[in-house]
């Protein structure tokens, strides 16, 4: 009971340091985003008022793939000794990519902004947020935990549990990330 309690609260303690690095990756990307000069701005406001005129839609495959790959980074990070920086890298890319895109888009946009951002960029991002964390949660606790157990039968046999129990986890963060990658195609339609 006490091992559970410890297991408990050992999860709660990776969730909640994984949120807040999101919430702060975030926020520096948001922070990056308003530290561009008014030059630098008005060159990415061009290109993004650009971007979207007489550009193909994207097939589900290629958003999907969009988003599995830092998916696909994070969970191979899981399973090496060293694999946190590789894992933490590709989750904090994608929390910087979130602030500062939505940043860009209420510079550039200004009020209408805020709109634009919950409208087009907010959906998708429900479900690829939520799937990102349960990731780096899992490889984070996967990680210090692999080699756990008592006795070479019992390590070997927990061993095997642990690594099912990851890749279950996987595709569930998958399955997400399908979901948002639906969402994404249909607002693009709209």
């Amino acid at each position: 009971m006490k091992k559970k309690r410890r297991i408990d609260r050992q999860v709660q303690k990776i969730i909640g340091i994984v949120c807040l690095s999101f919430l702060l990756g975030t926020l520096g990307g948001a922070v990056a985003a308003n530290l561009l000069s008014a030059a630098e701005q008005g060159e990415l406001s061009l290109f993004l008022q650009g971007a979207g005129e007489g550009t193909e839609i994207p097939s589900f495959g290629a958003l999907l793939w969009k988003y599995l790959k830092y998916d696909l980074i994070i969970w191979l990070g899981g399973w090496m000794q060293m694999g946190l920086f590789l894992s933490g890298a590709a989750f904090l890319f994608r929390s910087v990519a979130v602030g500062f895109t939505s940043a860009m888009m209420m510079t550039v946009y200004g009020a209408k902004g805020i709109v634009l951002a919950a409208v087009s960029f907010l959906p998708q991002n429900l479900l690829l947020i939520p799937a990102y964390i349960l990731m780096m949660s899992a490889a984070l606790y996967y990680m210090l935990h692999w080699q756990e157990g008592d006795g070479k039968r019992a390590l070997k046999r927990e061993r095997k549990r642990r690594q099912t129990e990851y890749c279950i986890l996987f595709g569930v963060s998958v399955l997400l990330l399908m979901g948002a990658a639906g969402v994404e195609r249909i607002l693009l339609f709209s």
